[in-house]
């Protein structure tokens, strides 16, 4: 319900905005509701495509029992409520697309536990990239964290929204990275997964009933209820690392390499970087970026690297375990040279005109959102994120710069990675379209071409798992039982419709 409107309604109460803002300072304390349009604007839209839309206000919490009040009050006044973390999801998914309640968790940016027994952290969801691997770092503990993710990005949306981490190929540190979770349900009670569902302490997803629900909130994008606390796992930092490059000219023969070296469980982090990305990542006359969209930035480096680096590179990350590192580091690098010399493969541990690369892929490889210096290229970066089969990508990409090319956008100017999924039996692609923000006629020829790219790539196999936006609509249209029952889950968890309605097939 907008608040320029005047009330949210319920069948017994009405609420002018007056009286809805003194009961929820009643909740969160005098001066942490705040509805002047200074303070709304950066809630209103991001740097995707999804249309502006203003809150009515914003509700600055810092506990659980204030998110559960909230609630609760939202319900009564049938007012919609968004969950708001740090505000860098960058794809739309907490732009109120109704207007209502911002819920804003960033000052809970507590790390209540480091287990280092049990490998595990408890977190809040202000808790953000930087400031968990800091602490873990501090303790010789890292986190799986993402390729291509603001440092102050939160760490539990992350995980929620299904960010995938740069340890994917292994089916271990790629996808049970969640633990246990606490939310607040659509109706403010609280519920609790995993180990915690039945008293115990956190550290293990499966519960006294061996489940996994808290599958049923990941990519729900805050329509199902708001996550106040989750259990991430963590790992020592290896003692050993070795990297190696294998460049390549086209990206087939790339793919097949990838391929091999998965079957083979070769290395833990592998990363394929196109020319573009490649510049970006090692371009030293960028930085990342604070916001998105960022400010454009020429860089003659960046233009140097793009005419010097291959077309596409591999980066490979040998990791020692605690015991008997070298040993590993060993073998894993005979079995690599064997799938080398069987494709006349080049191997490299340098990258020529890149000081260090090694060591600074190393440092990647820690905190990988060093690629978010590409913003610098045009302001606007809007990716087409998708999985697929290993072997279908080339052609999906294939697809992809003919489609740029009628469109008159340069295939030189797509921005591309690809990351093997447990073990190569699928990959994770994220191809870039640039923009400058401020060319209104040039972001709409983005946004068509963005679109017409979109739809011809999943009819072609790309599967969109993360739907945000317009890809919710492609998404959903192509899946009628599913979507019809995630409905009827919505319509038993959160009958007034509060949580963020509009997103996914929640409309």
């Amino acid at each position: 319900m907008k608040a320029d409107s005047g009330v949210g309604k319920t069948d017994e109460m009405t609420y002018s905005m007056t009286e809805l803002k003194s009961q929820l300072e009643n909740i969160v304390g005098p001066g942490r509701v705040r509805e002047d349009p200074e303070t709304l604007q950066p809630y209103a839209r991001d740097q995707s495509f999804v249309r502006r839309c203003m809150p009515d206000a914003v509700v600055f919490v810092e506990t659980v029992e204030q998110i559960q009040e909230v609630v609760r009050l939202a319900n009564r006044a049938r007012i919609p409520l968004v969950p708001y973390s740090s505000g860098k999801n960058l794809h739309g998914a907490a732009v109120p697309d109704q207007g209502g309640l911002i819920v804003d968790m960033s000052r809970m940016s507590r790390i209540l536990t480091v287990d280092d027994e049990n490998w595990l952290a408890v977190i809040e969801p202000g808790v953000t990239y930087a400031q968990l691997q800091a602490a873990l770092n501090a303790k010789g503990f890292r986190l799986m964290v993402p390729f291509g993710i603001p440092p102050d990005r939160s760490v539990l949306t992350s995980y929620l929204e299904r960010d995938v981490a740069l340890t994917a190929p292994s089916f271990e540190n790629g996808n049970a990275l969640m633990l246990d979770t606490e939310m607040v349900l659509p109706d403010g009670e609280l519920f609790r997964t995993g180990n915690w569902s039945s008293g115990g302490s956190p550290g293990s997803p499966n519960g006294p009933a061996r489940t996994m629900l808290y599958r049923l909130w990941t990519g729900a994008q805050g329509t199902l209820g708001i996550v106040t606390k989750m259990a991430v796992a963590i790992d020592r930092i290896p003692r050993n690392r070795k990297i190696w490059f294998l460049p390549f000219q086209d990206l087939p023969p790339a793919v097949e390499a990838m391929a091999r070296i998965q079957r083979r469980e070769i290395g833990m982090e592998c990363l394929l970087l196109n020319r573009f990305n490649g510049a970006a990542l090692f371009c030293e006359e960028w930085q990342v970026p604070r916001d998105f969209p960022a400010v454009p930035v020429p860089a003659e480096t960046f233009n140097a690297l793009r005419r010097n680096l291959p077309p596409w590179l591999l980066t490979i990350c040998l990791n020692g375990l605690p015991y008997y590192p070298e040993e590993k580091i060993t073998y894993e690098a005979e079995a690599l040279h064997e799938v080398c010399d069987l494709l006349n493969l080049e191997r490299l541990t340098a990258v020529p005109g890149i000081c260090d690369a090694a060591g600074r892929m190393q440092m990647e490889m820690l905190c990988p959102w060093g690629i978010l210096k590409k913003f610098n290229y045009q302001g606007e970066v809007h990716d087409l994120t998708f999985k697929a089969p290993l072997d279908a990508v080339p052609g999906l990409v294939a697809a992809l710069s003919e489609i740029a090319g009628t469109c008159g956008y340069p295939a030189a100017d797509i921005g591309g990675y690809v990351l093997p999924l447990e073990r190569g039996r699928g990959a994770h692609c994220e191809m870039d379209l640039h923009v400058c923000p401020d060319n209104t006629s040039a972001r709409e020829h983005i946004k068509d071409l963005w679109l017409k790219a979109s739809m011809e790539l999943m009819n072609r196999g790309a599967y969109f798992d993360r739907p945000y936006g317009a890809w919710a609509d492609m998404v959903y249209n192509r899946a009628t039982h599913y979507t019809l029952k995630l409905r009827e889950i919505k319509a038993e968890l959160d009958p007034n419709n509060i949580m963020n309605p509009g997103k996914l097939c929640f409309t």
